[in-house]
């Protein structure tokens, strides 16, 4: 009856990878068991569960989900006897490795609920779901009690207890899971000592980097680039992406996670950043500042700087509402009045506008004997405009306007800038066509290399002690020959 249930009830449980584990599990033994097999074990049916779900699908090892319940499951099998705090403890101690390469944040709450979910769940929840199911008299009072536990669990998620650790190297973490291990078949003082050092050096490792870097994000048709001095003493990130949004009926808006989610706070939060110092948004296209609440809602942003005027447009009105902005101040800036800008400098524009291309914000950055110009959406006619302002302007890389547009780099500012390399940011087949061949023809008629994000993927220039290296992470390879 067992193994004909079983089978049955992972199906109807939504056949998740733990369920599939346990079920699996509890399958096999049942069926060891009716074939008179004594000799079998539950360590057993773990191995032979975990082989055919490898077999079956390979890529499930990539999964936290299922790394978290076949290692857990582990060391519940291979330890000894231990009280509910001891193992609550070392659950918590075997998944955070995991949890810190997967996520690269912790909450301090979670080795204490860890330990209290199971009398909370006996004692409170499953009584109450019994009895309020049989007893219709006792309803009113067992709902209350769910709905307590629920409003519990929500108030002590918004605690700021989450800590924002980082992404720890791959031989880090099977180091600490090795130790772990160890430390659960041989409990001894000094492996507790090493386990708590290497995690403090690896957390200053992460949050104080040797390296500035300037990464161009990879967000399909849109901007996105960041700016990281090292020991992480000022982040700035320069728009952050988005898509051209259309109105929608209500029923025809998916919820999905954006690029400013998956891409920007993902790659921010891995290196240990909880907050942005300096978000600058140069105008109001949606691909420029589209994702900028959703990117709100994980990191946390402390000022905005956008060109004057363009907070008074109810689109970017519309924006601030949807984020998550408590206490972060705006800032409409123009040359002359941005002295709260730090890390970068304020080239354009020069009076107050209405956000548009021709009112993008221009930045200037310059680390060691490297220069960046940041152009956002300006026209040609604003490039020259800019030249005549800045006669002597140069930069060893240039991320050119508007997606490479044949509306921005005219061949005049090309030829003065005079980059060692071109960023263009654009989509892969984007609907506009960028970068445009008029373009490209001008960047080869100056004889300008350049990186294009639709074929390179993520773009990313370090700086260090020995030297200025340029990353493309779609080759996943090194070079410094831009600046030779």
């Amino acid at each position: 009856m067992t193994l004909c249930i079983i089978p049955i009830y992972a199906l109807l449980g939504g056949a998740s990878l733990s369920l599939l584990r346990a079920s699996g599990m509890v399958f096999i033994a049942n069926l060891m068991r009716l074939l008179g097999v004594r000799t079998w074990n539950s360590l057993n049916s773990w191995s032979l569960v975990v082989l055919v779900n490898l077999l079956v699908n390979p890529a499930v090892v990539f999964s936290l989900g299922a790394q978290l319940s076949y290692l857990l499951t582990l060391m519940i099998l291979i330890a000894p006897k231990l009280s509910d705090i001891k193992l609550g403890v070392y659950l918590n101690l075997l998944s955070l490795p995991l949890i810190l390469w997967q996520t690269y944040k912790w909450n301090l709450l979670t080795m204490a609920l860890t330990i209290l979910i199971i009398p909370i769940f006996e004692w409170l929840i499953l009584p109450s779901v019994v009895l309020g199911t049989m007893c219709h008299w006792l309803r009113p009072l067992c709902n209350q009690v769910l709905t307590a536990c629920s409003l519990g669990f929500v108030l002590l998620k918004r605690l700021p207890m989450e800590v924002v650790f980082g992404k720890p190297p791959l031989i880090i973490v099977c180091f600490w899971l090795g130790l772990t291990l160890l430390l659960l078949v041989k409990p001894k003082k000094r492996l507790v000592i090493c386990l708590l050092l290497t995690y403090g050096l690896t957390f200053m490792m992460i949050h104080l980097p040797l390296t500035s870097e300037v990464v161009y994000f990879d967000v399909g048709q849109g901007d996105a680039t960041l700016i990281r001095d090292k020991f992480n003493r000022t982040v700035t990130l320069i728009d952050t992406g988005g898509k051209v949004a259309f109105t929608k009926e209500k029923w025809q808006v998916r919820q999905s996670k954006t690029a400013g989610q998956t891409v920007i706070a993902n790659y921010l939060l891995s290196k240990g950043v909880g907050q942005i110092d300096q978000l600058v948004l140069t105008h109001q296209d949606s691909d420029h500042v589209g994702n900028f609440p959703s990117l709100s809602q994980v990191i946390t942003i402390k000022q905005i700087f956008i060109p004057a005027g363009m907070e008074k447009l109810p689109s970017f009105q519309g924006r601030v509402r949807q984020a998550r902005l408590s206490q972060t101040k705006i800032w409409p800036v123009t040359v002359g009045n941005s002295a709260t800008l730090r890390q970068v400098k304020l080239l354009h524009p020069f009076t107050a506008g209405k956000g548009t291309n021709e009112c993008s914000l221009v930045l200037w950055y310059n680390l060691k004997r490297t220069s960046y110009l940041f152009m956002g959406d300006l026209d040609r006619a604003n490039e020259l405009v800019l030249l005549a302002k800045y006669p002597n302007l140069t930069a060893t890389v240039l991320k050119v306007g508007h997606h490479g547009s044949k509306t921005s780099s005219d061949p005049r500012f090309i030829g003065k800038i005079k980059p060692q390399l071109v960023i263009i940011s654009a989509g892969r087949h984007n609907r506009y066509g960028h970068p445009h061949p008029v373009t490209l023809a001008t960047l080869a008629a100056a004889n300008i290399p350049y990186r294009l994000t639709a074929q390179r993927g993520m773009i990313k220039i370090e700086t260090d002690f020995f030297g200025t290296k340029l990353v493309d992470f779609a080759q996943q390879t090194g070079t410094s020959s831009f600046l030779d």
